[in-house]
């Protein structure tokens, strides 16, 4: 009788909802763009373990497999917020969408090198594939591992594959020498076989972060919803870093992040930071960077980075 009950209330409420009022609540909701990079794992676990809905917030995610897909969705107002570098949003920053950096997160990057290629050394990239995605943590650390190799910039062929798990596939089959790859997606590919030939240490520049426009700031309901957000995403941390339901966790890595059983079961999460603004002097260097690549990235951009 309870089973029949339930049944039926769902039924009543798959009725009452018309398109109209579902495309009403979809208006209303806060659209976050992430990615299945283990930046987004606690977004992914707040959504999953309901902690957004216990801040009375309701959240939307939108998934995509490249962040240049994630910024599209920004630009075009398809989401609230978005995943993305500070070297992206200074190159799409402007004055008819100012975007701004809410919180920064650890966005890492490993060079891994295809196991046939018997790379030892960053001196062995000379004239190697190397796939990456443009204008990017990635790409910058692309220039900066050709400095320490002492290596010209134009030492790699850099093919560039914006979908991270077809970056990954492309390594693992060995299509490309080596790739540049967030984790869980290094750790993936070292499983494999592949050898982890660099990974920045914990006092290199931080680029990536979460962003929103601007004008969500003089929106008193989104101003709202950003707050609760940020509230469950605390919270998801803390969970992660001490107590997390370690089946919805596998189940994540396993569904959302498509990784094998065997390496989500065994994989050793990081400790998660709860919100934190990304530094200033790292926006600095995204903005000197930018301009060694010859793109005219203004000052006023990196001044006006922040939220107030």
């Amino acid at each position: 009788m309870t089973v029949l009950l339930l049944l039926a209330a769902c039924r009543k409420e798959q009725v009452t909802v018309s398109p109209e009022e579902a495309a009403r609540r979809d208006s209303l909701a806060f659209h976050v763009a992430v990615m299945p990079v283990m930046d987004c794992l606690p977004i992914y676990y707040a959504e999953r373990t309901g902690l957004f809905t216990a801040e009375g917030v309701d959240v939307r995610l939108r998934e995509y497999m490249s962040q240049m897909d994630c910024d599209t969705a920004l630009l075009r107002g398809r989401v609230e917020m978005g995943y993305t570098d500070a070297i992206r949003v200074l190159e799409m920053q402007g004055d008819s969408l100012p975007l701004r950096i809410v919180m920064g997160l650890d966005g890492r990057v490993s060079l891994v090198t295809a196991k046939k290629g018997r790379m030892r050394s960053l001196k062995h990239l000379n004239e190697r594939m190397v796939a990456l995605d443009r204008l990017s943590t990635a790409d910058y650390w692309s220039d900066q591992l050709m400095l320490r190799a002492g290596l010209d910039q134009a030492a790699i062929y850099r093919p560039q594959v914006n979908d991270i798990q077809l970056r990954t596939m492309m390594l693992t089959e060995q299509l490309v020498d080596a790739a540049l790859l967030p984790e869980p997606y290094a750790t993936q590919a070292r499983r494999a076989g592949h050898k982890r030939l660099f990974e920045p240490n914990d006092t290199a520049p931080r680029f990536n972060c979460l962003v929103i426009r601007k004008q969500l700031r003089t929106d008193s309901l989104r101003s709202i919803q950003m707050k609760h957000f940020l509230a469950a995403y605390n919270k998801a941390v803390s969970r992660l870093n001490e107590e997390a339901d370690r089946n919805v966790v596998q189940s994540l890595l396993t569904v959302e992040f498509s990784l094998p059983a065997e390496v989500a079961d065994s994989l050793t999460l990081p400790v998660f930071k709860k919100k934190h603004q990304t530094r200033s002097e790292d926006a600095d260097k995204a903005l000197v960077w930018l301009r060694s690549r010859e793109r005219k990235t203004k000052q006023s951009a990196r001044d006006s980075l922040f939220l107030k």
